[in-house]
Parts: structure tokens; sequence; C-alpha cells
């Protein structure tokens, strides 16, 4: 009982006292940031709303192995994976060189929510093909014209499908790609092995030969990908898996 108490007030000064001045923090230093770096990853995600959590889950999949009374009770969370999981530093690591050298890059990301995430992609890659995948659109329709008003997709626009990560995908993924390639996958979706695992197997077929797949919050898949396909790179940090092809 002590312990569930303090991991709560530990939760509550965390985000009642240190996010708040870190926000300030990067908010001072956005504006003089390049597009890619820790910087300008976590300064754009604040632009576009930042850390949101309970939001109501409209819709699961069938196969969603969760009981109704979890899925009613409490909500999703979104914005959070540059300042609050501190992923920025690795995702400015593996995606600056893309930025760099200017190319056209065709993105994926699965688990959209709000959409923070998408108008992040299309201001930094705004000559690239960006998709957003989620088993529930609402959220985002719902939240275009907020993200707009800051200025989200003035630059490029994403194309949005529905997505089950519990189902085998990979004809419907060939009836949008066709003879496109994926250079950069980013599964925030649902977050268990199966339904990681699952997406990747469909994903996989339309990947580029330098392809990056990002894996968020997950601290166990990273040992399954790994035995399941030991002839890719694999990089594990802190909840986030990066996979890539060796060379």
């Amino acid at each position: 009982m002590l312990l569930k108490i303090l991991k709560k007030i530990k939760n509550i000064l965390y985000h009642k006292l240190i996010v708040p001045i870190k926000i300030c923090f990067f908010l001072r230093k956005y504006p003089k940031s390049s597009p890619g770096t820790v910087e300008w990853f976590i300064g754009t995600e604040i632009r576009y709303g930042g850390y949101i959590t309970n939001v109501k889950r409209n819709k699961v999949s069938p196969r969603d192995p969760r009981s109704e009374e979890i899925i009613k009770t409490g909500g999703m969370t979104g914005g959070d994976r540059m300042l609050h999981h501190g992923y920025a530093t690795k995702y400015s690591e593996y995606l600056l060189p893309y930025v760099h050298s200017n190319k056209q890059v065709t993105l994926v990301e699965v688990g959209i929510l709000m959409g923070t995430g998408l108008a992040i992609w299309c201001d930094l890659f705004p000559k690239g093909r960006i998709y957003g995948f989620d088993i529930d659109l609402t959220h985002i329709n719902r939240n275009l014209s907020k993200l707009k008003s800051k200025g989200a997709f003035s630059k490029n626009r994403p194309e949005l499908y529905e997505y089950d990560q519990f189902l085998d995908n990979y004809e419907y993924l060939g009836s949008i790609f066709k003879h496109k390639t994926i250079n950069i996958c980013i599964d925030d979706g649902f977050h268990s092995d199966e339904a990681i695992l699952t997406t990747m197997k469909s994903f996989l077929p339309y990947l580029a030969y330098d392809f990056i797949y990002f894996v968020e919050d997950n601290e166990t898949v990273s040992k399954k990908i790994k035995l399941i396909y030991p002839n890719f790179n694999l990089e594990y940090k802190d909840k986030l898996t990066i996979v890539s092809k060796k060379e």
C-alpha cells in the first residue's frame, strides 16, 4: 500500500512540477531548432497538443483480449512519445538522415489517436507520403480542425485508414500501397506482443530495403522479434524497440 501511495505522489509531482519546467525549457529552444532535432520533436509535439489522457475508447477489435470492464474503464493516452517517454533522442538519431537526404519518404504510423504524431511527420517530411492507421478514426477526425488551427497539415496531409492490429492485413495493405515501399513504420497502437507481431508480419513485405521500424511502449516484444527475425538489427531502450535491416 505504501509503495502505491509513493508511486502516486511521484507521478503527481512529475506531471505538476517536472513536466511544466521541461515544457518551458523546450518551448524556449523550439523556435530556433531545426526539423528533426530533439528540441524540434519535443517542441512540435507540445505545439500540437502534447500529453493527453483518458481518451474514451469508442471502438475496439473483436479480438481484443481485454475484458469489457477494463475496456469501459480508464482511457487512452497520446502525445507522449517525445517528452513524456523521452523517445525524441532516438527519433532524432534515426530520422535526421532522412531529413538531410531530402528524398521523398513513405512513413506509416499505426495507432494515431488524436493525430499529434501525424502532424509531426507531415511537418518533418513535407514531400513525403504519410499514412495513418487506427481501429477508430473518430478521434483524429474530431481533432483535425484544432490541429489545423495550430498550423498542422499546411505543408502535407496524411492518408487515413481503419486498421485492426489483430488481423492478418497483408492483402489489405497491398491494396493501399500497391508498388510503393515503406521507409519508416511506427507502431504506437495496441501495445501487446500479439498485436505488435501480427502488425509487423503484415507490413514486412511492403518495407523498403533500408527501412526503420519503431515499436513503442512495450518491454517484452523486442526479445521475440529478435528470435523471429534474426537477420534484422535491433536496438531496445526504455520501452522503445527499433528494428532495421542488417548491412
